[in-house]
């Protein structure tokens, strides 16, 4: 058991790091982007709110509880 949760945690933490570079990615783009048909800034801004700010919160819950 030890032995996967020392796995689970060292998989949060790199998806931690490379949640934040994508967010880093998306707000680049939202900045110098014009956006087109299906991916607007506001698309951009919703991802980053919805998806990748969830996955972050519950990756450091998880790391926090363990």
């Amino acid at each position: 058991m030890g032995k996967d949760r020392k796995h689970m945690r060292k998989v949060r933490e790199k998806r931690i790091e490379s949640v934040g570079k994508q967010i880093d990615k998306h707000e680049d783009k939202i900045e110098k982007e014009k956006g087109r048909k299906d991916t607007t800034r506001a698309y951009w801004r919703k991802e980053i709110d919805e998806k990748f700010s969830k996955t972050i919160e519950e990756d450091e819950e998880y790391l926090e509880e363990n």
